[in-house]
């Protein structure tokens, strides 16, 4: 895993898929469940990745193959999955103090 993480490319697009997935939760107003989701079930979030892979002929049909993918990867290292749940935070943070200032 460590060899991919490496890759310049597969960072940019490691932060490219957190992105999009933090922004689609804290637009929805999710952050509070999925950050509970996340940090309970943080020792199987290998086997959701895992899961995302063997799933992917069914939704590939919905979802591009690639973003599927690089969401397995972001699931598969605790790293990534450290950054998803900050980058939810900080959305969730930043979308109420826009709310707040006059």
């Amino acid at each position: 895993m460590k060899a991919r993480e490496a890759d310049p490319r597969e960072a940019e697009l490691r932060d490219r898929v957190i992105e999009r997935v933090a922004r689609i939760i804290a637009e929805r107003r999710l952050e509070t469940p999925a950050v509970l989701l996340l940090e309970s079930n943080r020792p199987l979030t290998f086997l959701a990745g895992q899961g995302l892979l063997l799933a992917l002929p069914l939704l590939g049909s919905f979802i591009p193959p690639a973003d599927l993918e690089a969401m397995s990867r972001v699931l598969d290292s605790e790293d990534s999955l450290e950054l998803l749940i900050r980058r939810i935070e900080d959305l969730a943070r930043e979308r109420d103090e826009t709310r707040k200032a006059p």
